[in-house]
């Protein structure tokens, strides 16, 4: 019975896929790509940046006010 159904298969033709499905398939996965980079931007990226920087402006700023580096946890004695 299976065979019967790939005999009809294989005498079917096939219209050829129109000529604008690769350009509109380029369009949508670069839509698609273009948000998703950008919600990875700004929900991981840049609040990553933005911790890794004020970590060190706090540091800067304890250093100037204090003269001395802040401690951190299991670092070398300063």
């Amino acid at each position: 019975m299976a065979s019967d159904l790939f005999e009809q298969l294989a005498q079917l033709e096939v219209p050829p896929p129109p000529a604008e499905l690769n350009q509109q398939v380029h369009e949508r996965v670069n839509r698609s790509l273009l948000v998703l980079h950008l919600l990875d931007l700004g929900l991981r990226a840049l609040p990553w940046a933005m911790w890794q920087l004020s970590q060190a402006l706090v540091a800067g700023v304890i250093r100037t006010a204090l003269g001395r580096w802040p401690d951190r946890p299991g670092g070398p004695p300063q």
